[in-house]
């Protein structure tokens, strides 16, 4: 009898995880870790989120996003300030350092998206981009 089927969840799992430590491979010279890299692109997509914002969007709990946001901040990539709505949170933006690295990160993530997608059709992509976007927004509304 051969090997169980891989379930969909597994091989989605699997295959994230592996994108993700490709990009984290090519991103290290620029002395960025993944918590780093991921981070700075989530804060570049959202200026002025509260950390606790980040924590829900990272998937972390909210003290590692504390720790991570003191390493940028001493790097000069990030700055907190006290929210606008709400004394008690801080909102997060990317310092100049911060913006500057979002081009490289972007065109690494863009070229690695090229190399992963270049033997699918449009077609497939399309399709495989529609279905996971589906199962996202189902998670999204349990």
């Amino acid at each position: 009898m051969g090997l169980p089927q891989e379930s969909f969840a597994g091989i989605l799992h699997e295959t994230a995880r592996l994108w993700r430590t490709e990009l984290d491979r090519r991103l290290r010279p620029l002395g960025l870790s993944q918590a780093k890299w991921r981070m700075l692109v989530h804060i570049s997509c959202s200026e002025d989120c509260t950390q606790a914002e980040l924590a829900a969007r990272l998937g972390v709990e909210a003290p590692t996003v504390v720790g991570l946001l003191d390493r940028l901040a001493a790097d000069g990539l990030v700055e907190r300030h006290e929210s606008a709505h709400d004394r008690r949170s801080k909102t997060v933006r990317l310092r100049e350092g911060g913006r500057a690295l979002m081009k490289p990160i972007a065109e690494m993530a863009e070229n690695l998206n090229r190399e992963l997608l270049a033997n699918l059709s449009s077609d497939e992509v399309a399709v495989s981009q529609a279905a996971l976007a589906k199962i996202r927004d189902r998670l999204r509304s349990l």
